[in-house]
C-alpha cells in the first residue's frame, strides 16, 4: 500500500454543528441590542464629561443614537462610555460633522431630557473657571444643581 504526498497521516474527526437546523446561522453572542444606527439629523455631541481632572477639560464627541434623537437635546443630561466606565456628562451642542478621525462612540442614555444647562449659564462657568483656575466639570458640577427625578416629572407650575 502506497502513500501519496498529498494524502494525510491521520484524519481528523470532524467537529458536529452546534446549532440544532442545519440551514440557521448560529447566533452571535451580542447582547441583543443589534447595530445602533445614528441620528439622521445632527448625529453627532459634544459632551462635558464630569470628570475632575484638569487634562480633560473640554468637551468629547459622541454619536447620537437615533432613538435619542428627539431627547437628547443641548443642555441635557447624558450617561457616557469614557475610559471603559459609564460616567455622567452634559450635552453642550450637536453638530453634523466632527474632527474626530475615529469611529465615535454612542451615548449610553440621556438621563433627563430635561435641559438644565443653557447656553449662558454655560459661558458663565467657562468664564468662572478660566478666572479662578478650575476645571469646568467642576463649576459645572456645583452650578448645576443635582438631579431630582420627582420634581422633574411634576408638570410645570403655571
Amino acid at each position: 500500500m502506497s502513500r501519496s504526498d498529498t494524502d494525510p497521516l491521520w484524519e481528523l474527526p470532524r467537529p458536529a454543528s452546534r446549532s440544532a437546523s442545519a440551514g440557521k446561522p448560529a447566533k452571535s453572542r451580542r447582547n441583543g441590542k443589534g447595530q445602533r444606527q445614528p441620528a439622521d439629523t445632527d448625529p453627532v455631541a459634544r459632551v462635558l464629561v464630569d470628570v475632575p481632572l484638569a487634562h480633560l477639560d473640554r468637551t468629547f464627541d459622541y454619536q447620537v443614537p437615533r432613538e435619542f434623537a428627539d431627547t437628547a437635546v443641548p443642555g441635557c443630561r447624558v450617561r457616557v462610555r469614557f475610559a471603559g466606565q459609564l460616567v455622567d456628562g452634559y450635552l453642550v451642542e450637536r453638530a453634523a460633522t466632527t474632527d474626530y478621525t475615529r469611529k465615535l462612540a454612542f451615548l449610553e442614555r440621556v438621563v433627563s431630557p430635561e435641559p438644565v444647562l443653557s447656553p449662558a449659564l454655560l459661558r458663565v462657568c467657562r468664564a468662572v473657571a478660566r478666572r479662578y483656575g478650575g476645571t469646568l466639570a467642576d463649576v459645572v458640577r456645583l452650578a448645576v444643581p443635582p438631579r431630582h427625578a420627582r420634581v422633574e416629572g411634576e408638570p410645570p407650575p403655571e
